[in-house]
């Protein structure tokens, strides 16, 4: 994930060196339009799965943009394995507790290039913070209380059914991140960003079973957004 992240971001600045040399055609009657204001949604793929989410941007001038950003994704551990039995059924190794995590973000993007490239092409840095809920519940019913699956003996729960006993986590996030808009519509827009995300909740969460790994305060995992908005 995280080559993928970075071949990304070398492919973005290569691609707008690119189109900053070449010698577009017929566009110089849009250059000045206001692309900086807008909503839409996020598709998130990090190294926990893939996640959704919704953004507002503000243009503050031509080049800066003030940003909130909303999501909803998994929370996974790196030692996280699901095992197969020979009875077709599964399960994630050692794995204790689900975890979601809803990060609320506020932040600024500011374009790149912008008298160099086109407007058909937009890249842009971002760098955003705020508050994360996290919502940690159980994998398993621990009928013996020994925070240990017993493949055979414990009944292991659903992500949906088990959603009601669960326990609040706060944390702060932020994400640093490397982008681009693409296309020339004054109504819609999509694009693509390459960056890093993290957070650190203030009480430690406990995603595996407590003899294979300690709870643990800090998340970090590189992603991949799709962006698809309305221009206002």
């Amino acid at each position: 994930m995280i080559q993928a992240v970075l071949r990304g971001m070398v492919c973005l600045v290569a691609m707008g060196f690119a189109a900053a040399s070449a010698q577009a055609q017929g566009l110089d009657s849009l250059r000045g339009f206001n692309y900086g204001t807008g909503g839409g949604m996020t598709v998130l793929i990090t190294n926990n799965g893939f996640g959704l989410g919704g953004y507002y941007s503000r243009a503050v001038n031509d080049a800066s943009s003030f940003w909130v950003e909303a999501s909803l994704g998994p929370g996974k551990d790196e030692q996280e394995l699901k095992l197969f039995n020979r009875f077709g059924g599964g399960f994630v190794q050692f794995k204790r507790n689900y975890f979601l995590m809803l990060p609320v973000a506020v932040g600024m993007q500011r374009r790149l290039f912008r008298e160099n490239i086109e407007d058909n092409f937009r890249p842009y840095m971002q760098l955003s913070g705020g508050p994360t809920l996290g919502w940690a519940y159980p994998y398993f019913d621990d009928a013996n209380g020994n925070d240990r699956f017993d493949e055979f003996t414990e009944e292991r729960l659903g992500v949906f059914s088990a959603l009601p006993q669960g326990e609040m986590h706060f944390g702060l996030g932020g994400t640093l991140a490397l982008g681009a808009y693409f296309g020339l519509s004054r109504r819609v827009t999509q694009g693509v960003r390459f960056g890093y995300t993290f957070t650190y909740f203030f009480k430690a969460v406990q995603l595996l079973e407590p003899a294979v790994k300690p709870p643990q305060h800090f998340f970090g995992t590189p992603s991949i957004s799709l962006t698809f908005g309305r221009l206002f």
